[in-house]
């Protein structure tokens, strides 16, 4: 298996467990309708296993 091959398999795995927990939790429909992108979470997910810093953006309400 190539680099690159095991690289999208680990992506999709973690992307199955991301959508697996979400609709464990019974969120998936909703996250769905704000336009999650799940690739993105197993993106960051696979990061902060890998001990990268992953920022997490923050929207600021306004009063």
């Amino acid at each position: 298996m190539t680099d690159e091959t095991a690289r999208l398999a680990r992506l999709m795995n973690v992307a199955e467990a991301v959508i697996e927990e979400l609709q464990r939790q019974g969120v998936l429909d909703i996250v769905a309708d704000r336009g999650f992108n799940v690739t993105e979470m197993a993106r960051a997910v696979i990061k902060a296993a890998d001990g990268d810093v992953v920022p997490i953006p923050t929207r600021k309400t306004e009063r």
